[in-house]
């Protein structure tokens, strides 16, 4: 071996290379020889020495998936006279399995015609190797990018687009491939969601301070054939080894839903669901922020606080559905007087509530008067009844000398109170001492009209229909009091209840409205037939009566006997009556309401709890309390067929209850759409014109 010879081997042993030689017949490399040197052998896994052998005999050791692509590589490069280069797999006798790159040169004889290929061989099996497993992590990445739900975009390093994943094409309207290499700000349009100005992109803010960014909340995507999304994006540096940025990685979400959802919760929380105006919370803000402007700037503002004079008869002889609608037309109406910065609000009931920033006491009496003139002059027409309305109205100013928010709406309701003692339909401005003659004034009066009530008999007995909505074989009725006076007029116990809690006569009132229905349950059986009274005492489900109950006398310790007195008395069954309490009321006297609800179940007494859902702890205290009934309160049922937080808020009162082994009831269904809804959640009873009008039960005691 010459030196040339022996420096070539030591370099090629160096760099762990061998020499290839192959021979070709007839210009084709299938029908030549292939000679190895010792280290190209053991690259087959063959022992370490020379060897010559035929073309095909080399091909069994190439990987099956590769020999036809090996064969044509070859016999191109010796077809053009260039050569080859070339990377393939081999198959040992031990059926291991390794990578080999091959380069060669194309040696001809005096005629061009090609006669041989020389060239060097190596194993590249562990680059290889690598490249695989990198390209495999490659490919799961984009697998596992193109399956999740977010959207996924990364960038270079000076913020240009490299990569959408499926979501994040569907979301912006791009593709990987129209998109790469633009500003991520083209391909991933941000803007303000409430000004709809471009915002710092959360990407770029990432690169520039090279820290992730957290969830923004208030991103909407401008997609890129112009429609708007919103988003909540984040972001976060993609670092190299050495501690260089690479790019940024951006995720985001279509939070569209979930944006509108809380839109619609942070409206309810501030406005009443049937007008549209603000709620009495959010008008309490108002005024708050209207005194803390008068203390501070010595701004003067005025109050208006309004009671309409006729809702309550429009609703007892038209039901509720005609009351909403009413306040639905008035919400309207009464903004036409106001100026743009005026704040009207429904308060509760029959009661708005309006705010004038900036206004004088003579201007807003102007104001006031233009509001009263415009619901004197309105005409309501329901079933071909027409209604004239009127309206109370108490008027306050807001200045610095004002105390608080809460003594400026009391001064406006007592200023509202005087208005409608004083003959209704006109405006009272608050003075100092309103405020101490006004109460006297009522609660005097009201004590004297309920104990004439007592001595003249004038309280009168309604009965409400609760209609079960599956079945129709039983009889259940609300018992409501009313007062008739003198004068034959028609007074709703919201008139005079607060009286009757402050001065002590609550427990009085509940007595007679027990007394007074166990003595109607002993007129009809009385009334009877011997034959009608047979068949009444063998009904499986004789008529129920549900009796209200008020905070006060649950907590009364001679109630229970009363009530046991007055069932004897009268001969009636316990199972004929059903107490309803309201949660607020159980919670005030809680331990004493959990040991008369005991005592009066064991004596086959029902009880209903009213209200239910109006407080925050609702589901909480139900387990510890003994009720048959859930009346799920009427504010979530008003508005059920058009309003999906109420229908929500329905169907899981109505699935905890029966979860409970309790029967539901659906207060205020005023409508057949919300009748429907009801009946389609599975809520038990019914109680509203939509199923049954309010009658009179009883004249009152002999």
């Amino acid at each position: 071996m010459s030196d040339l010879q022996r420096r070539l081997q030591l370099a090629l042993d160096a760099a762990r290379m061998a020499i290839w030689d192959s021979r070709i017949v007839n210009g084709r490399v299938a029908d030549g020889t292939v000679s190895w040197s010792a280290q190209g052998a053991a690259l087959l896994g063959l022992k370490a020495e020379p060897l010559t052998h035929a073309f095909n005999d080399f091909l069994a050791f190439v990987h099956p998936e590769d020999r036809e692509r090996v064969t044509a590589v070859l016999q191109d490069g010796v077809d053009r006279r260039t050569g080859y280069e070339l990377e393939y797999r081999v198959q040992a006798p031990d059926q291991s399995v390794r990578w080999l790159a091959a380069k060669a040169r194309v040696f001809c004889d005096a005629a061009g015609a090609p006669e041989r290929t020389l060239g060097i061989i190596w194993d590249v099996t562990e680059r290889m190797l690598k490249e695989l497993r990198a390209a495999e992590r490659k490919d799961l990445a984009e697998v596992t990018l193109g399956s999740i739900g977010d959207g996924v975009i990364t960038t270079d390093a000076d913020g240009k687009t490299r990569y959408l994943n499926r979501v994040a094409e569907q979301l912006t309207g791009w593709t990987t491939a129209l998109a790469r290499g633009l500003d991520i700000g083209a391909t991933l349009a941000l803007v303000d969601e409430a000004s709809g100005e471009p915002i710092e992109h959360v990407a770029l803010k990432c690169l520039r301070q090279r820290q992730a960014i957290g969830v923004s909340s208030h991103s909407m995507l401008v997609t890129r054939d112009g429609r708007r999304i919103a988003v909540e994006d984040s972001a976060a540096p993609i670092w190299s080894r050495d501690g260089a940025i690479l790019g940024a990685v951006v995720v985001f979400r279509d939070v569209s839903h979930e944006r509108k959802l809380s839109q619609q919760l942070s409206w309810q929380a501030t406005h009443d669901a049937l007008t549209g105006l603000i709620n009495r919370r959010e008008f309490e803000n108002q005024v708050a922020a209207a005194l803390h402007a008068s203390k501070q700037d010595g701004h003067v503002h005025a109050l208006l606080y309004m009671d309409l004079d006729q809702f309550k008869i429009i609703n007892d002889t038209c039901g509720h559905g005609a009351g909403d609608v009413l306040l639905q037309l008035l919400a309207k109406m009464l903004q036409g007087p106001m100026r743009d910065s005026d704040i009207l609000a429904r308060l509760g009931g029959d009661e708005l509530g309006v705010l004038l920033p900036h206004c004088p006491p003579d201007h807003a009496h102007l104001i006031a008067e233009q509001i009263r003139q415009s619901i004197k002059d309105f005409r309501f027409t329901w079933d071909e009844r027409s209604f004239e309305l009127g309206v109370s109205i108490g008027l306050v100013e807001v200045n610095e000398q004002s105390k608080s928010m809460t003594e400026l709406l009391i001064a406006a309701d007592q200023a509202c109170y005087l208005a409608k003692e004083q003959g209704r339909n006109r405006i009272h401005v608050y003075r100092e001492s309103d405020l101490m003659l006004a109460r006297r004034q009522g609660e005097m009066q009201w004590v004297a009209r309920l104990n004439e009530a007592f001595e003249q008999q004038h309280f009168r007995l309604y009965a409400m229909p609760i209609v079960h909505l599956h079945t129709h074989a039983e009889s259940h009725d609300e018992v409501l009091i009313r007062i008739l006076n003198a004068k034959g007029d028609l007074i709703l116990p919201g008139a005079f209840i607060p009286a009757a809690e402050r001065y002590d006569l609550m427990v009085s009132i509940d007595r007679w409205v027990i007394r007074a229905v166990c003595h109607h349950i002993k007129s009809v059986r009385d009334s009877l037939t011997p034959l009608e009274a047979f068949e009444e005492s063998h009904r499986r489900s004789p008529a129920l009566y549900s009796v209200n109950l008020s905070g006060v006398s649950l907590g009364d310790a001679k109630l229970q006997e009363y009530i046991t007195e007055q069932f004897v008395e009268h001969e009636v069954a316990p199972e004929q009556i059903c107490f309803e309490i309201t949660e607020t009321a159980v919670i005030a006297n809680l331990p004493k309401a959990q040991v008369f609800m005991g005592r009066m179940k064991t004596l086959g007494c029902r009880f209903s709890l009213d209200d239910f859902g109006s407080g925050f702890s609702s589901f909480g205290y139900l387990k510890a309390l003994p009720v048959d009934y859930l009346k799920i309160d009427g504010i979530f049922v008003r508005d059920i067929a058009n309003n999906a937080i109420n229908r929500a808020m329905v169907k899981a009162i109505n699935e905890v209850g029966h979860v409970m082994g309790l029967k539901t009831v659906a207060e205020y269904v005023e409508d057949e759409a919300t009748l429907e809804v009801v009946r389609e959640l599975g809520v038990d009873y019914a109680q509203g014109y939509a199923v049954g009008r309010l009658r009179p039960l009883t004249p009152g005691l002999d």
